[in-house]
C-alpha cells in the first residue's frame, strides 16, 4: 500500500484498475471450478447405475403416482379442472 501512496494519480489509478481485473477473474475461475464440482458430484451413479439426478427424478415421479392414486381412491384429485368458457 505504501508504494501505491507513492505513485501519481494516473498510476495509481491504472494499477487499481489492474487489480480489479484480477480479482475479477479469479472470481470468474472460482465460480467455474465450483459449477465443475457440482456437476461432477452429480454424476456419480447410483447402485443399479443410474445418475444421482435420474434417480431422484424416478424417485419424485413415484411419489407423485402414489399420492395421485390415495387421492383418486378418497374421491378427490390432484389435476386441475379445465374450465369452460
Amino acid at each position: 500500500m505504501l508504494a501505491k501512496n507513492m505513485m501519481n494519480k494516473k498510476a495509481a489509478r491504472l494499477y487499481g484498475r489492474m487489480q480489479h481485473g484480477i480479482a475479477a477473474k479469479k472470481q470468474a475461475v472460482e465460480v467455474l471450478e465450483r459449477k465443475r464440482k457440482e456437476i461432477e458430484t452429480k454424476n456419480h451413479k447410483t447402485l443399479d447405475g443410474k445418475s444421482i439426478t435420474k434417480a431422484k427424478v424416478e424417485r419424485l415421479k413415484d411419489e407423485r403416482k402414489t399420492l395421485l392414486k390415495e387421492y383418486s381412491e378418497a374421491s378427490g384429485s390432484m389435476k386441475k379442472k379445465k374450465r369452460s368458457g
